[in-house]
């Protein structure tokens, strides 16, 4: 597991998944607490963490952890404008380290399925929907059925690439 420092200084751990990060494919500045992977900048705060892997050929993993409110959903919508600009073949948000998820998070993700429409050839997928902190906000709102859902990355994986 790859570990750096959050703006604070204090040891931070990046968020498990099922692709085993090589810490020469990932980078995370101290200072700004910004993940640089394959050449993609997300940046970090104490409430969120964003961390982008490239799994599979035109495949984009974006796992997000901790909490989508007013003021981290923000930082989210960034990240995900940079990733669509590279047009990858998918997109996969992993949603499954997330603790909360508010209003202004539901509007990042519409914000970015909208965005991912007006790009030729990209879909974005949402994954992670195991715990209740995120399945029940998409599913009170109805926005489930808006999005191509997978219980887990590894199951969206399969599935795109089986």
């Amino acid at each position: 597991m790859v570990t750096a420092n959050d703006p604070r200084g204090e040891p931070a751990d990046a968020p498990a998944t099922d692709d085993p990060i090589d810490s020469a494919d990932l980078t995370v500045w101290p200072d700004s607490g910004e993940s640089v992977r394959d050449g993609s900048v997300c940046a970090g705060t104490d409430l969120l963490g964003l961390l982008v892997q490239r799994p599979a050929m035109g495949i984009c993993v974006l796992s997000v952890t901790g909490e989508l409110d007013a003021l981290s959903a923000p930082l989210l919508g960034d990240c995900l404008r940079k990733q669509v600009a590279a047009c990858p073949a998918h997109l996969i948000v992993d949603l499954q380290m997330v603790r909360f998820l508010g209003s202004s998070g539901l509007n990042c993700l519409l914000d970015a399925r909208e965005l991912v429409q007006r790009v030729p050839r990209t879909q974005l997928h949402i994954a992670g929907l195991v715990t209740r902190a995120v399945a029940r906000p998409l599913q009170t709102t109805g926005l489930l059925d808006r999005f191509d859902i997978y219980p887990t990355v590894a199951d969206a994986l399969t599935a795109l690439t089986g």
